[in-house]
């Protein structure tokens, strides 16, 4: 994959993260009020930060900011942008080792409609560099 295809793979995987991200908070949201009750966007977001419960979605936080970074970086080159690619591919890979993300993700897939809607439109984009 050259540099341009980087770029454009990093602005075109953006706004699904974002929406893959949103998915699994109003999710992981709503399963956390259903147990504890009702919370302000400010209470879960302290959750969210300091429970232990959702370190899992760390990761996914993390990839989505650097992918921001190397876009808005000026001086970001070449090897950044690859990076940052695989960084997102390897988020989504069981291949990779330690990987915190994923164990708790999949399982997702099959509990929430939103989430298997956004995680299809992450996948086509990660089909499509495969394929380059």
């Amino acid at each position: 994959m050259n540099d341009s295809q980087c770029t454009q793979f990093l602005s075109d995987i953006r706004r699904p993260l974002l929406a893959l991200h949103k998915a699994i908070l109003d999710h992981e949201r709503a399963v956390y009020e259903k147990e504890f009750g009702p919370v302000t966007p400010a209470a879960f977001l302290q959750v969210l930060i300091n429970g232990s419960g959702f370190r899992w979605l760390a990761p996914l936080s993390t990839v989505i900011a650097n992918v921001d970074e190397i876009l808005d970086d000026k001086e970001a080159d070449a090897t950044d942008r690859t990076a940052a690619v695989e960084a997102v591919t390897g988020l989504f890979s069981p291949d990779q080792p330690n990987n915190a993300f994923l164990p708790r993700y999949l399982p997702l897939l099959q509990a929430d409609p939103a989430i298997l809607h956004q995680h299809g439109q992450v996948s086509q984009l990660l089909r499509g560099i495969e394929s380059k």
